[in-house]
């Protein structure tokens, strides 16, 4: 089966669509909202601590992972609620898994966020930090 060719239409539609995603995952879910926060507050203190290139790219890497992450999360719980209200011990560790992805992502952006800034913070303070 060949692809259908590029349409302006279809395109304008799936775009909607994924930003409607986008917002739903913002009202609805209060960890959003959070990681939303430190996508505002990483990149000003980016800016006001003059980050490199590379570091830029690291963080907005961090922050896109996080934000996919916590996406997937919500997805695959909405999905597992449709399938069945009642307790599953499957679903249950469906949904752990999906949430502990997410945390380790969390903690790994984190870590990076720290690699960059600490030595930026302390060179400011003039204390020695991490090198």
């Amino acid at each position: 089966m060949t692809p259908s060719p590029f349409s302006v239409t279809r395109f304008h539609k799936s775009l909607r669509h994924a930003l409607r995603g986008v917002g739903r995952l913002f009202a609805s879910e209060p960890n959003a909202r959070v990681h939303l926060l430190f996508c505002i507050l990483v990149p000003v203190a980016g800016w006001l601590l003059k980050v490199s290139t590379v570091e830029w790219i690291a963080l907005l890497i961090c922050i896109g992972a996080v934000l996919a992450a916590e996406a997937f999360n919500t997805a695959l719980e909405a999905l597992a609620d449709r399938i069945s209200t009642e307790y599953s011990p499957l679903i249950r560790d469906a949904k752990d898994l999906s949430a502990g992805a997410v945390l380790i992502l969390v903690i790994m952006s984190a870590t990076v966020g720290l690699i960059i800034f600490l030595p930026k913070l302390g060179a400011l303070l003039g204390t020695s930090g991490m090198s």
